[in-house]
């Protein structure tokens, strides 16, 4: 029979180095001012603006930090169009959405000549606030939802373990963009929700193969059928989690300023998706299972 390894032998370790990773990185994020919130979030503006002559994004972004506006600026269409979406967050604390758009369109008409503004959004605190509440709303009935699957699928303990190790993905990502002052905003909503996909698919595949291998008779324990079954599924875990990487990666070199977040914070979800995968979710199976059978 091929060598098991015993992941397992190393459970406390990795759950202690997981927690003082939280604890780091929550530390940090209070530090930098909390997380860092999108338009979406907190309110703002956002304009497609044509300009007469060839400008850079450089060029605006720099004229706007100069009058204190912190803004994300993206080309659309080629160069030569010279049209740009400019995004940025309320101005100032109890700011209108329609005083901040005046103030970023008076400081856009005093340093160029030609504007049109092609579209106007602008996003209330009201409306952010809702949709803060509505993301952790669907994000716990998605919890919820998995978990009552594999309540269905499989048993209980692997439920707890599933819904344990999205937590601690979800969480850890979360406290990643506070201390890189990633702006959590839609793109980053959705590699959030695509490690949340991702890191429940590699678990299910670990937990399937444990519950197969608890159907064969034998006088392991349950410890060691656990580590026998991440044995014989890391190599598929970790091809996955490599070509995934990859194509992330790839995103991240030339996917542009506009993708960066995206893909920065999906990098980081894989490596600790992957990671989870084995030392959240299945020790967290082992402890139900120990305690149940008691």
């Amino acid at each position: 029979m091929d060598r098991i390894i015993g992941f397992l032998q190393y459970r406390y370790v990795a759950i202690a180095l997981s927690f003082l990773l939280f604890l780091f990185l929550l530390t940090a994020t209070i530090i930098n001012g909390g997380v860092n919130w999108g338009i979406d979030f907190v309110g703002g503006v956002k304009i497609i603006a044509h300009f007469d002559k060839d400008v850079s994004i450089t060029q605006i972004r720099d004229i706007l930090s100069d009058n204190g506006i912190k803004s994300m600026v993206q080309n659309i269409g080629t160069g030569a169009k010279n049209e740009f979406i400019i995004s940025t967050k309320l101005l100032s604390r109890g700011e209108s959405s329609e005083k901040s758009f005046d103030i970023l369109k008076g400081v856009l008409n005093k340093n160029f000549k030609k504007i049109e503004y092609l579209s106007i959004e602008t996003v209330g605190p009201a409306i952010g606030d809702f949709l803060k509440r509505e993301a952790f709303k669907l994000f716990s009935i998605a919890l919820i939802m998995m978990a009552l699957y594999l309540s269905f699928r499989f048993e209980l303990k692997y439920a707890i373990g599933a819904v344990a190790a999205l937590v601690h993905d979800i969480s850890l990502a979360v406290v990643f963009c506070g201390l890189m002052q990633l702006e959590i905003n839609i793109p980053v909503i959705a590699a959030i929700l695509t490690i949340f996909g991702y890191s429940a698919n590699d678990t299910i595949v670990v937990f399937d193969r444990i519950r197969e291998n608890v159907q064969i008779k034998s006088k392991q324990t349950f410890l060691e059928v656990i580590n026998k079954s991440v044995t014989q599924s890391i190599s598929r875990t970790l091809l996955t989690s490599l070509t995934t990487l990859f194509a992330v990666f790839a995103l991240y070199l030339l996917g542009g300023d506009v993708i960066n977040d995206f893909a920065i914070t999906l990098l980081f979800g894989i490596f600790v998706g992957t990671y989870s995968s084995i030392y959240i979710a299945s020790p967290v199976v082992l402890g139900w299972e120990r305690f149940s059978s008691k």
